[in-house]
């Protein structure tokens, strides 16, 4: 059986900082590529060949499902909401020891 982790420390009554929650990457993956196509379809209605747009998302969500690989995840996690805080141990060990 481990002793310690989290579940300790939150029973040992000390605080624990989760910050804001985020959106998992398929979620926003998902929404990202819903806006392009429901954009793209609206937009069809003036802009002749809009609906390729839509098309080409169609397909790349086939190839990514097929591939196992999604480029649109890859860019979404590069933004600065997708990565986490920049620490490094001795950081975290001395916030540890501190909060005690």
């Amino acid at each position: 059986m481990k002793v310690g982790g989290i579940t300790a420390w939150q029973a040992g009554g000390f605080a624990v900082e989760r910050g804001a929650p985020k959106w998992d990457l398929e979620r926003q993956v998902r929404l990202a590529a819903g806006l392009i196509v429901a954009l793209s379809v609206l937009a069809s209605l003036v802009v002749p060949g809009a609906q390729w747009v839509a098309f080409a998302i169609g397909a790349g969500l086939t190839f990514a499902a097929v591939t196992d690989t999604c480029a649109m995840g890859m860019l979404l996690a590069r933004l600065p909401y997708n990565r986490g805080a920049k620490c490094d141990a001795q950081t975290v060990v001395s916030q540890l020891v501190s909060a005690r």
